[in-house]
């Protein structure tokens, strides 16, 4: 064999030996995913009787302590119920009797320390006014240099109104100087809108007056307070972004960049680690020398944690959970890779549950008010953890939409087409019909951000069984809510815009 045909023969062994090591590391890959995929499934299988177990230790752990009892569903927990309960506990003359504890254990949450003064007295005051402006409530601490106030803007539902934070803090600076600081309240951390502290004014006057202190602490920020827009517009500028001549890539940069400044002022704002307005109900109840305030704050505390943070899953099948990977190392690998999938899980169920509400709306609307079902647009809208992004809509005036990221901060309410002149004429027209009108902006005349089901990273078990059954308690909730809204609304509508 002459040296050409041995070179040739010699390749293709090569080639033969590459195809089976290919061959090979192809079946191995193969086995390793299919190993994962058993352990995946393994783990889900034995996890499940645990988590089931630790359901019914809490049920029967329910029939004597009744742990998800809480005295505040039963209370007045709307914004201004809520400001009494704070304003009175950091009230040193108030009704607990535990003298200036509770305002002192807030001063050093918030890692303020005016030096009070022994001359004068503390005072707490609710709505304080001024050139038409109310602030929540204000504590006025009396020190050697002069009056320190320690004011918050407690905003557990409600929107931001234009320049609100901005008028508050001008105002503190003009009456306290630099002795003040303003507390913004929202459920989770999040900065208030744009309109209401512009972030470079934040940055510029404000970052050593101003802090952000959220019901319940968690993670990141969580979504931004309000609807989508002041102006009844920016859903809609959302769906035509791509269109005005820049590439999609080119709006995700924007938005990205946008979001990261955000953040970035967020931490600047926020409060140290974790701290969050169920703490400090939590330490006042380590303080509290009576039993009777103990048990009201450990209620106030549960009722943060529960209502705004919106976990289903208790702790103690958590617990179940911790201690079976501990004792179980073996599942991490799999425990991973469930947790990496969950994301993409949630959102297809979400995207799906969403669809099926809009199913159901156009059914009952077509049973019950048939006369308007052919000049009544239901259309929905998913896209996963954009911010505004989700949302389901009547004749794009009744709404429900999520203040994200992702399909959580759900609320539902009435779009304004024309805030500058329909405004006065539609607000009257939809009291005159009964909606409530306690929350509401130029954009929005009324919206309200949901007591139930406003989360539904929290529920998606629960949806899945409500696809699979074709309905149940939260397809009713919603589908009932917004045809309740859309009965008082439509005729609203009707009557201000005709000619």
């Amino acid at each position: 064999m002459d040296s050409a045909s041995q070179l040739l023969s010699h390749m293709e062994e090569v080639r033969q030996d590459r195809n089976e090591a290919s061959v090979r590391l192809l079946d191995d890959v193969e086995g390793i995913r299919r190993r994962r995929q058993r352990a995946c499934v393994r783990l889900l299988q034995e996890l499940t009787p645990h988590l089931y177990a630790a359901r019914e230790v809490d049920r029967k752990l329910d029939r004597h302590l009744a742990r998800r009892f809480n005295a505040f569903r039963y209370l007045r927990a709307d914004e201004l119920g809520l400001s009494r309960i704070i304003a009175d506990l950091l009230d040193p003359e108030g009704a607990h009797g535990q003298g200036s504890t509770y305002l002192e254990s807030m001063l050093e949450l918030l890692e303020v320390a005016p030096a009070a003064s022994d001359s004068g007295r503390i005072r707490v005051l609710t709505e304080r006014g001024f050139g038409g402006r109310f602030i929540d409530i204000t504590v006025d601490i009396p020190t050697d240099t002069g009056r320190f106030c320690l004011a918050f803007e407690n905003k557990p539902y409600a929107g931001d109104q234009h320049r609100q934070c901005i008028d508050y803090l001008e105002f503190l600076n003009k009456e306290y100087g630099e002795r003040f600081l303003l507390v913004y309240l929202p459920p989770r951390y999040w900065m208030p809108d744009e309109y209401s502290l512009p972030l470079a004014d934040y940055r510029k006057r404000w970052t050593n007056h101003f802090r952000v202190l959220p019901y319940v602490a968690d993670d990141a920020p969580h979504g931004d307070d309000g609807p989508s827009d002041n102006n009844g517009g920016a859903s809609a500028q959302a769906d035509s972004r791509a269109g005005d001549g820049r590439t999609r890539d080119d709006t995700l940069a924007e938005d990205n960049a946008a979001d990261h400044e955000a953040t970035a002022a967020h931490a600047d704002a926020v409060v140290g680690d974790g701290a969050s307005l169920a703490d400090w109900f939590g330490t006042c109840c380590k303080l509290s020398e009576a039993e009777r305030l103990r048990w009201f704050l450990r209620e106030a505390q549960l009722y943060c944690q529960g209502h705004f943070g919106g976990s289903t899953m208790t702790d103690t099948e958590a617990r179940y959970v911790r201690e079976y990977l501990d004792q179980n190392p073996g599942h991490l690998h799999a425990a991973f890779a469930v947790a990496r999938a969950w994301p993409a899980v949630k959102h297809d169920v979400s995207r799906r549950f969403l669809e099926h509400l809009r199913d159901r709306v156009e059914a009952r609307v077509s049973e019950e008010i048939p006369e308007i079902r052919e000049d009544l647009q239901v259309d929905c809208h998913y896209e996963g953890d954009k911010k505004w992004s989700n949302r389901l809509r009547l004749m794009k005036k009744i709404v429900i939409e999520s203040g994200g990221p992702g399909p959580n901060s759900w609320f539902w309410g009435v779009r304004n087409p024309n805030p500058k002149t329909l405004r006065e004429e539609l607000l009257a027209a939809l009291k005159r019909r009964g909606l409530s009108l306690q929350h509401g902006s130029d954009g929005w005349p009324q919206y309200e951000y949901l007591p139930r089901y406003g989360h539904w990273d929290d529920h998606v078990p629960e949806l899945v069984q409500e696809l699979t059954d074709g309905g149940g308690k939260i397809t009713d909730y919603y589908v009932n809510g917004l045809l309740n809204i859309a009965e008082k609304a439509i005729p609203a509508f009707d009557e201000v815009e005709q000619p």
